[in-house]
């Protein structure tokens, strides 16, 4: 179980749902605060922006020369100031979801503990910065740790160097493909790396619609992280693989519906119990007994309702005594039949 601000995510719990917003308002503060508020009326727990400081987190001439120059540009033009996020971060409280963001760089972390967030969420691309890493785990709020890129061995090799800091964490699935192909998922990894690690699992996802998160909760994602748009025309490289406000309350809807469908207790409902009445079977005369006849396999069947005797008990009832002529089709009961 992870606590982050009295939220608990885990087994036991609803699947929480987290809408990232990351950087699809661009740099627009009054356009990221309608973002919160249409998640917020869409049923999202938390809303995820993306803290970027670009010369701290990116070599703009190296990015250029791999061809990932329009990275940094995309980043750019999608920072917010210290004082816009704690803008966004008061402003999501006011709405009644919690706020979230991912840091990009070291000086980034240094923002959000000022920020004094609830939790960090660790992007794919820092599950192996270890300098980034130790200074979030330094802040000693929850870490929630995406995965993607990564084998078992490097998530191994994090889980350990988190550990070893006694930080609180958290793990997310993720194939860092936008957008990923449904074949390309293996859902199963979430109870893997549950049993692996033992901590809360959850569903970074970056397929169109909701249909592999809402497959993930129901095979045991503790959360789900969906990129969330209020307009998929905007500017920005993730509107493609963002859900719009309706799929995210489509979302929520199955996180409430997976929860209060789980449990392992077999019982009868009140609603069944009138059901069984017509659906279940007795046994019933193939043709008409006299009073003193021993019943065969022969003079018997089993048909609807369940009002006499149960077809459970059908070869208890060959070999008995009937009390009474009865005809053919009749219902048998307990005290059609003598006392053994």
């Amino acid at each position: 179980m992870l606590g982050m601000n009295g939220i608990q995510i885990g087994t036991d719990e609803a699947p929480f749902v987290i809408a990232e917003v990351g950087i699809n308002a661009g740099d627009d503060l009054e356009l990221a605060k309608r973002f919160i508020e249409v998640a917020a009326n869409a049923g999202a727990d938390a809303v995820k922006f993306q803290t970027h400081l670009p010369g701290e987190e990116m070599v703009a001439e190296e990015m250029e020369k791999i061809g990932a120059g329009e990275v940094y540009e995309d980043v750019s033009g999608s920072s917010f100031s210290r004082g816009e996020h704690r803008a966004l971060q008061s402003h999501c409280k006011r709405t009644g979801v919690e706020y979230l963001s991912t840091p990009f760089s070291v000086e980034a972390v240094d923002w959000l503990e000022e920020l004094d967030v609830s939790a960090i969420k660790i992007g794919s691309g820092e599950l192996t910065n270890y300098h980034l890493l130790g200074r979030a785990a330094e802040v000693g709020v929850p870490l929630l740790v995406s995965t993607g890129m990564s084998d078992y061995e490097t998530i191994s090799d994090t889980v350990d160097f988190l550990r070893e800091r006694g930080a609180e964490f958290s793990l997310l699935y993720c194939v860092s493909e936008y957008p990923t192909d449904p074949e390309d998922f293996q859902i199963d990894t979430i109870r893997e790396m549950k049993s692996r690690y033992n901590v809360p699992v959850g569903f970074s996802d970056h397929s169109k619609g909701v249909e592999a998160s809402v497959i993930a909760m129901a095979r045991g994602a503790d959360f789900v992280e969906k990129h969330f748009t209020i307009d998929r025309r905007l500017p920005g490289p993730d509107q493609e693989v963002s859900i719009d406000p309706e799929q995210l309350e489509t979302l929520g809807n199955y996180a409430e519906l997976i929860d209060s469908t789980r449990g392992h207790e077999k019982f009868i409902t009140e609603e069944e119990t009138d059901v069984k009445a017509w659906a279940r079977h007795s046994v019933v005369l193939k043709h008409d007994v006299e009073n003193g006849q021993k019943l065969t396999e022969n003079d018997l069947t089993t048909k609807r309702p369940g009002t006499g005797v149960s077809a459970d008990r059908f070869y208890e009832v060959v070999g008995r005594v009937v009390n009474a002529n009865l005809p053919s089709g009749a219902v048998l009961r307990e005290d059609d039949l003598a006392d053994e």
